[in-house]
């Protein structure tokens, strides 16, 4: 506990931004992860505070197969990337193309391999329409600087500046979405862009295995799913405030949606959480939940009347999902009964919850 009270240890923990092993070796070279030539177009975006950010923007299988000769004949990309690649172009031409904006969780880079199925999973609901942008914060792979709260809100902001003036895409073509420690950026940057004047709202923000604040996370999260770093502290009421105080980086994402939906005129923020996540409770979702839906609401309702109000479906071995709808903002919350902390970002709620949110199906 005394460790964590320390900033620099406190931000190891956090963003294991140092631990990347061998995933580093692909950033560049994306069809070692499976990739069509040239599919992935590798880009810096620069921040706001003079950092330089690598991401990879992933062209649809769809859009691929339609484009496969312009793709082929794409000149090999150094990192950085064309100024001009395919990916990039087919993008900013096609006015029904779809953009995923991927907030990834804390240690490796955008080339993990589990985050490459990820990306070509979360499209194939319209692999001729959803491209995938992800990128690694500062600190992370080939960005430049060291992470920091502040420093991956600026991130985030600069990501999505890149993509609304530079590619031209419009606010309901984009959606957010994030896993683990990825959801507190992503909320963060929407409220940001909400708090703006006038205000810029996506179409959707879809957020897997969040967490209401630092500290709450540092108290219940487990090392690799299996070392409680600080369980016992949970016991000591005393110590908990005591360790809250000590944070530098808060993330307090619960306070931030809650704002975000209050101020939202239309919102579709979809919450997702495994009971099997062994790193993050899934509880923490369910509080995410009721705060987002107590700031949708102007009537001052106790949990008992959300519970009683809510929409409930039954999905068995699938777990369940409650939707709380109040005029133009609909706050989701599921809960899968397996995909663990990871697994679940490759599976079918995750797909499913961002065609819905592009409002495809059908």
């Amino acid at each position: 506990m005394l460790l964590c009270s320390i900033p620099w240890i406190q931000r190891q923990l956090l963003y294991l931004h140092n631990v990347s092993l061998w995933w580093g070796l692909h950033l560049n070279k994306p069809e070692t992860v499976g990739f069509l030539k040239n599919q992935v177009a590798a880009l810096r975006i620069h921040t706001g505070d003079g950092e330089r950010l690598y991401a990879w923007l992933v062209a649809p299988l769809g859009v691929y197969a339609r484009n496969a000769s312009r793709f082929q004949e794409d000149h090999p990309a150094a990192l950085g990337g064309l100024r001009q690649p395919s990916a990039l172009r087919l993008l900013a031409e096609d006015p029904d193309a779809r953009l995923i904006i991927y907030f990834h969780g804390n240690s490796a880079t955008v080339a993990q391999p589990r985050r490459t199925e990820e990306y070509r999973m979360v499209s194939s609901g319209a692999s001729d329409k959803i491209f995938v942008l992800a990128f690694d914060y500062r600190g992370f792979g080939y960005s430049t600087g060291t992470p920091s709260e502040q420093g991956c809100i600026n991130d985030a902001i600069s990501v999505i500046k890149w993509a609304l003036e530079e590619v031209n895409i419009a606010p309901e073509r984009i959606l957010l979405l994030a896993q683990s420690l990825g959801t507190a950026v992503a909320s963060a940057a929407a409220h940001y862009f909400i708090n703006l004047e006038p205000p810029v709202e996506f179409v959707g923000m879809v957020l897997c295995a969040g967490f209401t604040d630092t500290s709450s996370v540092f108290q219940s999260y487990s090392i690799g799913g299996v070392v409680p770093l600080l369980a016992p502290v949970k016991a000591f009421p005393f110590l908990q405030a005591w360790l809250g105080r000590q944070m530098k980086d808060t993330w307090k994402t619960g306070e931030r949606l809650a704002d975000l939906v209050q101020k939202s005129n239309r919102i579709h923020l979809t919450l997702l959480h495994a009971t099997s996540d062994n790193v993050i409770p899934f509880e923490q979702t369910a509080e995410l939940f009721y705060r987002a839906v107590e700031a949708s609401s102007e009537l001052g309702l106790t949990r008992d009347e959300i519970d009683n109000k809510k929409s409930t479906i039954d999905l068995g071995e699938g777990g369940y999902i409650e939707t709380w709808a109040s005029g133009n903002k609909i706050i989701q919350k599921e809960i899968v009964k397996h995909g663990g902390h990871n697994s679940i970002m490759k599976w079918g709620p995750v797909s499913l919850a961002v065609a819905k949110s592009f409002g495809l199906p059908g």
